[in-house]
């Protein structure tokens, strides 16, 4: 689109300024898509010269199909080492994290002073979850070292009884509080 062709069909200079304006925008837009769709083409076939390249490579660096096979192999044994490492570690810090709660539930004032005291590898984790081997060996460290525990000393009962004497030289114990409440309201009011 040109000026001239614009001005031959009667428009003036702000009509033609505006319509080249609106046109400007549309082709730098387009403009931009263009580029746009052409770098990504680049990059997909940039891409695919890269794996072709790398399947040459691989067909060179592999002659026999043996060699293949034991490198695979040895991947896939490695990987089973690794999970299976993996998974023990999982379930020795889960057995800690149980004894360690065990611990706690035992009352122990400092778990990592008593946590050496206790033979870890003579306790199991059954399927449900529990313990088996750490309440008998708690016991026994509670009986050699029990100033490790916090002792279960006795509540004590204290019971107060509703009657009082409140100052009466009486003695008999029969009035009651409330009794004796009312009774220094109503002498208050007279």
């Amino acid at each position: 689109m040109k000026r001239d062709d614009l001005k031959e069909q009667g428009l003036n200079e702000t009509q033609i300024n505006f319509v080249m304006s609106q046109n400007g925008k549309d082709i730098n837009a387009l403009n931009e898509k263009i580029t746009s769709l052409t770098n990504e083409r680049d990059g997909l076939q940039s891409q695919i010269a890269d794996r072709d390249n790398q399947l040459n490579d691989l067909k060179k660096s592999v002659k026999d199909n043996d060699a293949l096979k034991d490198q695979i192999k040895q991947l896939q044994e490695d990987n089973k080492t690794a999970t299976q490492k993996y998974q023990d570690q999982l379930a020795s810090q889960s057995k800690s994290f149980k004894i360690e709660g065990a611990l706690r539930d035992a009352k122990a004032k400092n778990i990592k002073t008593v946590l050496p005291l206790i033979d870890t590898d003579k306790v199991s984790v059954n399927k449900d979850g529990s313990l088996t081997g750490l309440s008998e060996q708690i016991d026994a460290v509670k009986k050699d070292n029990s100033y490790l525990f916090d002792a279960e000393q006795p509540k004590p009962n204290i019971s107060l009884g509703s009657k009082f004497n409140n100052g009466n030289d009486d003695n008999s114990g029969s009035d009651d509080i409330v009794n004796n409440i009312a009774q220094r309201m109503q002498e208050a009011k007279d």
